[in-house]
């Protein structure tokens, strides 16, 4: 299989591991998104205006997490950052599960902010991670642009315009996401925080494949 497939494979599998972190954020966490921060502005804005402090609070939180992660990504100046930064990942996303597990079903006070920060952390510095790949219009945390991008490539097409440049993987990403949030929201409801062991083993597989694979671990864009 040819590294830029496996590269792409492994972006389906972040795009996936982000969805349920999300999704399992927002029904375990007290409706925050850590990987979302178009969301979380607004839902600190609702908060502020709102009176409800422990919302703002909750989503700063997610914020200030998620741009830590993404300066931790930004700094790394190593020729295998992205294997550097997908093993950092892994270590406030284990962080969370491991310490997740020793709390209530919905955690309160704390620990849930504990829980939001390191969530952020680790979703930033793969939003991070990823963006410095290059790839154009696919992102593995927030899917706005993929889904803009992939509306003006079908547009264009109607218009008798050249398809543009890309990797193909805007609507695999998409339906990725659906389905990592459909599937970790099931997941929660039944098992709990346990859920979070689902994106967690595709960080721990995304990190060991890029290890393993000479050639992804300077991964750039083609």
């Amino acid at each position: 299989m040819r590294p830029v497939t496996v590269r792409n494979l492994l972006l389906l599998a972040l795009s996936a591991a982000a969805a349920a972190t999300d999704a399992i954020s927002y029904l375990g966490l007290g409706k925050v998104f850590p990987a979302n921060m178009t969301g979380n502005t607004v839902l600190l804005g609702i908060g502020a205006t709102t009176g409800d402090a422990a919302a703002a609070l909750r989503s700063a939180t997610a914020l200030g997490g998620f741009a830590a992660g993404a300066a931790i990504a930004g700094l790394l100046r190593s020729a295998r950052y992205f294997l550097i930064a997908m093993a950092l990942e892994l270590l406030p996303a284990g962080a969370l599960y491991g310490y997740w597990l020793t709390l209530p079903r919905t955690p309160h006070g704390a620990a849930r902010f504990t829980l939001i920060a390191l969530a952020g952390t680790a979703m930033g510095i793969q939003s991070g991670a990823v963006r410095r790949l290059g790839i154009s219009g696919v992102n593995t945390t927030f899917i706005t642009g993929t889904w803009t991008d992939l509306m003006l490539g079908i547009t264009g097409g109607f218009r008798g315009e050249a398809a543009q440049r890309g990797p193909g993987l805007h609507a695999p990403v998409l339906l990725v996401y659906l389905g990592g949030a459909l599937v970790a929201g099931l997941l929660y409801h039944r098992f709990g925080a346990q859920a979070y062991a689902a994106p967690l083993a595709l960080l721990v597989l995304v990190t060991a494949t890029v290890a393993a694979v000479p050639e992804l671990r300077t991964m750039r864009s083609p």
